[in-house]
Parts: C-alpha cells; sequence; structure tokens
C-alpha cells in the first residue's frame, strides 16, 4: 500500500508504505549490491544462498529472516549450483508505517532499532509454528497486492502487526552472537575498515597498506567475496549514507563533505548515477515528506 506524498517512483523513509512479494525462480537470478530507503524483511524458503550485509556475510537456510534497515547495502550470493530453484517472500516497510502502529510504551520499532546498534541483522524463527504464522501472513498480503475489497487496509495492518509482533519476539530471543562465514577473513575486515572510514579519503592503495595486503590480492578476494569492486562498495556506503543524512535535514550542499566527497559536482554525478535523481530532488522530497 502506498501513500507517497512526492512524485518521485519509489518510496523514502518518510512515506507509508509497505509491500510483500512472494518470488519463485528456477534458477538463481543475477542481482546487485544495492540499498533501499526502507526496511526489507526477508523469508527465505528454499534454494543455496549466503547474503552479504554491510560488513557481514551470512549462510542463510529455511527459518531464518533477514531485516535490513534503510540506507544499508545487502546483496544475495549463490552457493555452488547456479540452476537450484531459488523461492523467497519478503516485506518493504517504511520508518513512517512502522511508526503508525506505536501505542503507550509498545513499538514495532524499538527491537529493530536495538538489533540495528547491535548490527545485527540475521535471525532464526526457532518454532516452526511462528514461522507458518508469518508466512501465511506475508503471503495473504502478497495475494492482497492484485486484489481490492472491504477492509483490505485494515486486514493487511494487522497482519503487519501480527508478522512484526513475532519476529520482534524472535529477535529479542536471538541477540546472542552469531556465526559468520569467513570464506576470508581479511574483506570481513576490510568491509568494516570502510564502514568505519568512509568519510575519510580512502583508496586502494590507503586499504591495502593498512591490511599489509597487496592491492591486486586485495582486489581480486573483495570481488570474489562480494561481487564488487572496492571503488563500487565505497560509492555505494557513502551514496547510502549521504541519503539517510538529507532524510535528517543536512543540504546536499553541506552533506557531501560529511560522506568523502571532495567536491559537489562528483558528489552529484556519484548519486545521479546510482539513484536515477538529483541530491537536490531527494532531499525536496524528504524534506516535504517530512513535514506533512
Amino acid at each position: 500500500m502506498r501513500y507517497i506524498l512526492h512524485e518521485s517512483e519509489h518510496p523514502i523513509s518518510t512515506d507509508y508504505f509497505y509491500q510483500c512479494t512472494k518470488t519463485t525462480n528456477d534458477h538463481f537470478p543475477k542481482l546487485f549490491a544495492h540499498t533501499h530507503d526502507f526496511y526489507e524483511i526477508y523469508f527465505f524458503l528454499s534454494g543455496s544462498v549466503k547474503l552479504f550485509v554491510e560488513d557481514k556475510i551470512y549462510m542463510i537456510k529455511k527459518g531464518d529472516v533477514l531485516v535490513i534497515p534503510p540506507y544499508t547495502i545487502h546483496q544475495l550470493l549463490p552457493i555452488g549450483d547456479l540452476n537450484m530453484p531459488y523461492d523467497r517472500i519478503y516485506m518493504y516497510i517504511t520508518d513512517a508505517c512502522l511508526a503508525s502502529f506505536q501505542f503507550n510504551e509498545h513499538s514495532l520499532l524499538q527491537p529493530i532499532e536495538m538489533a540495528i546498534k547491535a548490527k545485527r541483522y540475521h535471525f532464526t524463527i526457532s518454532d516452526s509454528a511462528d514461522f507458518e504464522r508469518i508466512f501465511q501472513a506475508m503471503y495473504l498480503m502478497h495475494r492482497s497486492n492484485k486484489e481490492d475489497y472491504y477492509g483490505k487496509e485494515m486486514l493487511n495492518r494487522s497482519r503487519i502487526l501480527e508478522i512484526m509482533t513475532l519476529i520482534n519476539k524472535h529477535i529479542l530471543l536471538d541477540m546472542a552472537p552469531r556465526k559468520t562465514t569467513h570464506a576470508n577473513p581479511i574483506v570481513d575486515q576490510v568491509l568494516a575498515f570502510i564502514n568505519e572510514h568512509y568519510m575519510e579519503s580512502l583508496t586502494l592503495d590507503d586499504i591495502a597498506n593498512h591490511f599489509y595486503i597487496n592491492k591486486f590480492t586485495l582486489t581480486k578476494l573483495f570481488k570474489e567475496q562480494t561481487a564488487l569492486t572496492l571503488h563500487n562498495y565505497i560509492l555505494m556506503k557513502r551514496i547510502s549514507m549521504a541519503k539517510q543524512k538529507m532524510t535528517e535535514g543536512i543540504h546536499p550542499s553541506a552533506v557531501y563533505l560529511d560522506v568523502g566527497f571532495n567536491d559537489y559536482s562528483t558528489f552529484y554525478r556519484a548519486f545521479q548515477k546510482l539513484e536515477k535523481m538529483s541530491p537536490k530532488d531527494f532531499a525536496t522530497f524528504a524534506m516535504q515528506t517530512d513535514h506533512e
């Protein structure tokens, strides 16, 4: 359901927006690293995949849920045979939509925000009955995308409440440290280093020297692990952080310095290429919806 208050094709965090989708492929689709301006609640159903989120790579299995926050770089990567069927169901939902469920001390956002602060995105729904309830609620929302009937919006709101309440329950149960894949630990360390230092001047030589590794070896390892070049990951990180800062009210003419660009024109070209709109247009939409 979209209640989008600007003219952009895609919703941003201050819109009231949600959408559930179930997708099945007979082989692994080509998927690129990306970010959203909203949360993605992802349920893995079948296949053989791993998920790259910021500075961690997770092996995932049926029963796992991934809660990917706005402006967070992520990418699904295949394991082994690319011709295996791949099945998942996921929900996109904005901060504004989740915040609309707040009442008294109860909040759908609080456990999620606690997990984000701890850099936790991957959780296991250990109770099969809870997993089935979440799946059924998401599936009914998916079916409603092409349907129109009395009470659809209120029924979907009740489904969101059920889905997020059960997910939050398992977030709180599952906040112990989780094991991540380490096909090459140096790549995890490089990702963490970029995420901490993206606002500084970063070159391939700088990063290679910091970790005492040959830059050609680093380039190869990083691409093998993430399917991205170092340069592209740094750009994506800077643009995603710029978007977050602009939704918080920082003007585009100032934000580029906060996220590691040396000049506005370079920032503008990178933003336009990745987001298909100018920084000014994005900031205008964010400020308009925030004041509605």
